[in-house]
């Protein structure tokens, strides 16, 4: 299922139910194929996500040191790493600052 954030703050932007789950998951939020985070939710919500994504973006870092120097040595053949959270969220965390800025909701699914 793929389901479409809109704001009248920001452009909408699609995300996969997959992906949603991750990123909810990751907020503490618990997963609703529609809902809406209203004015009063999103500087709490915007917060835990940018916490979630400084955690993950940390982790990523973590992560290409050990292919970088796994290459270096000659132990890793060059092969793509996975898409973290920190990239995959960072639209919604947009989102979610410039509808924090102009005093509107979030919704999703509608």
């Amino acid at each position: 299922m793929i389901i479409e954030f809109r704001s009248k703050a920001a452009g909408g932007f699609f995300m996969t139910e997959p992906v949603m789950k991750m990123v909810f998951a990751a907020i503490g939020q618990e997963f609703a194929a529609k809902g809406i985070f209203t004015e009063a939710q999103i500087p709490e919500v915007r917060s835990r996500l940018a916490a979630a994504i400084d955690q993950s973006r940390k982790q990523d870092q973590s992560r290409l040191n050990q292919h970088d120097e796994s290459m270096r040595e000659g132990l890793a053949a060059a092969q793509e790493l996975p898409i973290g959270l920190s990239q995959r969220a960072f639209p919604l965390l947009e989102m979610l600052t410039a509808a924090e800025k102009k005093k509107v909701p979030v919704v999703w699914g509608v």
